[in-house]
């Protein structure tokens, strides 16, 4: 397995040819949504997007995606857990999951890692992380 902790997660200058890599891809502007790909090379297995504020320590996974031939040998568990050592001590919540038979096993056997409805700061919403609408649950 891949060892996914913050200081053996790479930037794309650190990418080589050699070993699979969990590669950061940093936000545009702060608070944005930033990319953790896990590769070989250039090829790209999988991604998780996330948004890390760290004015307000508010963390929103907003998707994860693998490669269907790579799926089920463990590559979405490895960007998860690397997104959530990078946020090691945020406030996590979690974009809605939807529908998706793949995707709600997957989160079944992960686990969530927040609420699935957003909690973004002020920072988030201005980096349009999610709408301003989605802020707040309507309950009425």
């Amino acid at each position: 397995m891949i060892d996914t902790a913050v200081e053996r997660q790479v930037m794309e200058s650190g990418v080589d040819e050699y070993g699979l890599r969990l590669v950061v891809l940093p936000p545009p502007v702060s608070a944005g949504i930033g990319v953790i790909q896990l590769r070989l090379g250039h090829t790209v297995f999988g991604e998780v997007r996330l948004s890390l504020c760290p004015v307000d320590r508010r963390a929103i996974l907003v998707h994860v995606e693998v490669e269907e031939k790579h799926r089920r040998r463990g590559a979405g568990r490895v960007l998860v857990n690397a997104a959530t050592k990078r946020g090691a001590k945020f406030d996590w919540s979690m974009l809605p999951i939807g529908r998706d038979p793949v995707t709600v096993a997957f989160w079944a056997r992960v686990g969530a890692v927040g609420p699935a409805s957003p909690h973004p700061c002020t920072h988030q919403v201005e980096a349009k992380v999610v709408p301003a609408e989605s802020r707040w649950t309507k309950w009425w």
